[in-house]
């Protein structure tokens, strides 16, 4: 009795227990407790629990959604190792969903996570980029030994050092020209993009281009150590040598003085001379139109209304002075200064006049010598003199003064570079094709559009008689874009310009030129532009070695072919595919041809899949029947292509979709069959057991 009773006392203290637990504990405290344990897989299960029953903790609901919380057990290992099913294993794996009808909260939750992994992925890329880069700065070569370039020299090439090299590489061959070589080296590394330096995996900036580091390489040899010698230095006095230049130096002290001398005397002399010019010039008589070359010409002079004389108007009165002691003196020689100080002064023209005290006197306006110079004067006067012919002899400075009023200057020749140059040097044919080149860029442009088409055979002219690649590049340029929409004719002219320069040109300048000229207006935003690119593969293909011709010629019809929007783009694709394939020896391009002619069978264009039925189908057929893939591969790629569009027509004929461009398709690809039946026959025909069979009198 007594134990029941203790039993009994037991149970109550236990529910009192329990009930006084249940009034001071609550679920966040347990949710606290079950974080603060790590038991993150427990309080995820409660979280969903609670949220089923209406009773969502908020901090569990904080803790869930933030993916920064997982970021120290994302990656951590269980100490103890236990084995736990697919559904346990990481916290990723666990679907939430089948907890909970809120299908979005699971699929957000989860966004969350995979979120939360992206970001530790990309911190993980960068700190692996950061330790290649402090791996590939702490890798400098020793040079305590002599064997240790050699040793470096032998090491292979590490993965971040080719896509380096690579990426120079590729950058040296689009900077110097070889796009086509750039092209065939970034398809053959697909893997690196060549666009962005940060694809190499390095931290560091982009080193110099690939030329620059090779002349710096050159600058600095590598190798230098090798030829270092020992030297000695010599610190004696050396009292005679010393003596000796000291000697030599005061021999030229003495020399420069009587330089200096001698260049003082000289410009004595100059001055001396210059003074006897100007009186030489002063006494000399000053003929004009009217005067006669006879004895009588004072006479008429004086009686004549016009005035004959011109007067020379001297900047100062000390030259005046010795203009007046000079014709002073010539009285005794001739009288002419009595004669001419008899005149009165309305029978004087006055003429201004300036002394230069470098090169002697000189007549001219002030007009003029603001205009030109006295060099450009003097080599303009003595050109006119040379050419002129005349018997009459006029005084310079008079000859001087009217050159300079009436001569029209045609010597400023820097206005004109190429003109100076053509004169200068002479004209021949590398010249003439020198100023095209300079001026045609800048003629063209000013040119009404409609009249540009006639410049075509001069470009082709020049572009063939330029030597240097560079301009050439330029000119093809001028000669692809001379028209901002070119229409039929005009894309002809330019096509038959283009033909006419192939001719005329070498393989490697159609190869390396031309044809990158069509790659360049492949994604023109004009339609016309991209019919003349369609139109001129077809053209330059009888010009276009075999290997470009069935590479790049073709790539660039399959991508017009496949991507293009515009339907006269495509229907031009189709004809000049077909004469490329027409002319296609190599066989390994048989299964490209195949593809894109089913390709073109399927276009959403009617006229383009008809064009493709009536011409590429032929050709690829006999090209099929030559290689003895008529039965084995066109037409069991027609019969399945027809199976696949018949089935997708009848299913959305079933759901009531309503799709009627496949039936359509369907028809072309069966009218397709029909135009295979002639090869079809004459495959079947040429079997060795038919042939065997055949008599010469069998009528057909």
């Amino acid at each position: 009795m007594d134990q029941l009773n203790k039993d009994m006392d037991d149970d109550n203290y236990t529910d009192n227990l329990s009930k006084q637990m249940s009034e001071n504990f609550s679920y966040s405290d347990v949710a606290n407790k079950l974080l603060q344990d790590r038991l993150y897989l427990t309080a995820l299960e409660l979280h969903t629990e609670l949220i089923e029953a209406g009773k969502e903790i908020p901090k569990l609901k904080e803790f869930f959604s933030n993916p920064g919380n997982f970021e120290t057990q994302a990656y951590r290992q269980d100490v103890c190792q236990i084995p736990r099913s697919a559904s346990q294993a990481t916290l990723d794996s666990l679907d939430m969903t089948r907890y909970s009808e809120d299908g979005e909260r699971g699929v957000d939750e989860r966004v969350a996570v995979l979120e939360f992994e992206l970001r530790k992925a990309k911190e993980t890329i960068s700190a692996l980029r950061a330790n290649l880069t402090v791996a590939t700065e702490c890798e400098t070569p020793t040079t305590e030994a002599g064997g240790s370039f050699k040793q470096l020299h032998c090491e292979p090439i590490k993965p971040h050092e080719q896509r380096a090299l690579n990426f120079l590489l590729n950058e040296y061959l689009l900077i110097h020209g070889y796009k086509l070589t750039s092209i065939t080296f970034a398809d053959e590394n697909e893997d690196q993009d060549f666009e962005d330096w940060d694809d190499v995996g390095l931290n560091i900036p982009k080193p110099a281009e690939l030329l620059q580091l090779y002349r710096d390489a050159i600058r600095q040899p590598a190798h230098s150590h090798f030829i270092l010698q020992d030297c000695e230095v010599q610190t004696d006095s050396l009292p005679d040598e010393f003596s000796k230049y000291q000697e030599q130096i005061q021999l030229l002290v003495l020399e420069t003085e009587k330089l200096n001398e001698k260049i003082i005397q000289l410009e004595s002399e100059k001055k001396e001379l210059t003074i006897n010019i100007e009186r030489l010039t002063c006494v000399e008589p000053v003929p004009t139109h009217f005067a006669m070359p006879t004895t009588n010409a004072e006479t008429t002079s004086q009686h004549s209304v016009t005035p004959e004389c011109f007067e020379l108007i001297e900047p100062s009165p000390v030259t005046t002075s010795r203009h007046t002691s000079e014709c002073g003196s010539g009285i005794d020689k001739g009288g002419l200064c009595d004669d001419t100080s008899s005149l009165n002064d309305h029978d004087w023209t006055r003429v201004n006049a300036f002394n230069d005290s470098e090169t002697g006197s000189g007549i001219d306006t002030e007009g003029v010598r603001d205009d030109f110079n006295s060099s450009n004067i003097e080599s303009s006067t003595a050109d006119v003199l040379n050419h002129v012919n005349s018997a009459r002899t006029l005084p310079p400075m008079f000859q001087k003064e009217v050159l300079s009023r009436c001569f029209i200057q045609t010597n400023k020749l820097q206005e004109m570079p190429l003109l100076h140059e053509m004169l200068s040097e002479g004209v021949t044919v590398q010249k003439l094709v020198h100023v095209l080149v300079q001026c045609l860029p800048r003629i063209i442009p000013n040119v009404v559009v409609n009249k540009r088409d006639e410049f075509i055979p001069l470009l082709v002219c020049t572009i063939s008689l330029q030597e240097e690649s560079t301009e050439r590049e330029h000119l093809l340029h001028w000669l692809f874009n001379l028209k901002k929409r070119p229409q039929e004719d005009e894309r002809r002219s330019i096509l038959a310009g283009m033909v006419g320069l192939a001719r005329v040109s070498s393989q490697a300048m159609i190869e390396s030129e031309l044809l990158p000229q069509c790659w360049e207006q492949i994604s023109h935003r004009y339609p016309e532009r991209r019919l003349l690119v369609v139109e001129a593969c077809s053209a330059l293909a009888p010009y276009v070695s075999a290997g470009l011709r069935n590479s790049l010629l073709l790539s660039i019809l399959q991508q017009l072919l496949v991507e293009d929007r515009d339907d006269s783009v495509r229907l031009s694709c189709i004809k000049s595919l077909s004469l490329i394939v027409a002319v296609m020896a190599d066989s390994d391009k048989y299964s490209q041809s195949e593809e894109l002619t089913t390709a073109a069978l399927q276009d959403s264009s009617a006229a383009v899949a008809e064009i493709a039925q009536s011409t590429l189908l032929p050709v690829i057929a006999k090209w099929a029947f030559d290689l003895g893939r008529l039965q084995s591969h066109l037409l069991m790629r027609i019969l399945n292509l027809l199976d696949t569009l018949l089935v997708r027509g009848m299913e959305s004929i079933a759901s009531s979709l309503g799709r009627p461009t496949t039936l359509q398709q369907a028809i072309v690809v069966l009218s397709s069959l029909r135009s295979l039946l002639p090869y079809l026959v004459m495959s079947v025909a040429t079997v060795g057991c038919v042939l065997a069979r055949i008599e010469p009198g069998l009528p057909l």
